[in-house]
C-alpha cells in the first residue's frame, strides 16, 4: 500500500501500488520516496511508497462516520472496561436517559456483562475505570489498524495536528 499526500504534504488517503504508479504515470502525482522496482519488458520502473498530488485536493469528511464497526476498530474491539473481546456491545459513558448523546466522546465498546453491571449509571456511579477516553477519530486513524505502518509514512502521519492518530 502507498501512502498518498496532498499537494501540501498533508495525509490524504492510502492506494494502491496499480493505483498510485497510474497517478505517476498520468503525472497527476510525484515519487517523495521510493521502495523498490516495478519491473517490466521494456522498461524498470520506481515502485511508490510515498507519493504527492500535483494538485490540492479538497477532503471536507475528514471525520471518521459513527457507527458500530468504527466505534468498535476505534476501541480496538475490546471492553472499554475490563479489556474482554467476547460478547461486545456499545456502552453510553452518560447514559441516554440522563441527557448522552450518540456521539464519538460519549460511546465506547463494552462486554455484556460489563454493560449490565454498569445499567443506567454513569462509571464513576458503577466504580467502573475507563481503560481510555473516548475520542473523536480522524480520516486517517484507521491506517495503522488496517494497514502495515512504514517507517518512512511516520513523519508525515504526524504532520497532522489537532487530530487523534495512534502510531
Amino acid at each position: 500500500m502507498i501512502l498518498v499526500l496532498n499537494s501540501d504534504y498533508t495525509p490524504l488517503t492510502v492506494a494502491s501500488v496499480n493505483r498510485a504508479f497510474k497517478l505517476v504515470y498520468k503525472e497527476k502525482a510525484e515519487i517523495i520516496v521510493s521502495k523498490g522496482v516495478i519491473k517490466t519488458e521494456k522498461v524498470d520502473y520506481e515502485k511508490p511508497l510515498i507519493i504527492r498530488l500535483h494538485n490540492y485536493i479538497s477532503y471536507p469528511y475528514k471525520k471518521a462516520t459513527l457507527s458500530r464497526y468504527n466505534l468498535y476498530r476505534r476501541d480496538n474491539y475490546k471492553c472499554i472496561y475490563c479489556g474482554s473481546r467476547e460478547n461486545l456491545t456499545m456502552d453510553h459513558v452518560v447514559p441516554r436517559s440522563r441527557g448522552g448523546k450518540n456521539t464519538w466522546s460519549n460511546l465506547v465498546t463494552c462486554c455484556i456483562k460489563c454493560n449490565v453491571y454498569k445499567g443506567d449509571r454513569t462509571p464513576e456511579e458503577a466504580n467502573m475505570v475507563l481503560s481510555q477516553t473516548p475520542f473523536t477519530p480522524n480520516h486517517l486513524f484507521f491506517i495503522n489498524r488496517m494497514y502495515k505502518i512504514h517507517e518512512e509514512w511516520k513523519p508525515y502521519l504526524k504532520k497532522v495536528k489537532n487530530e487523534q492518530v495512534n502510531l
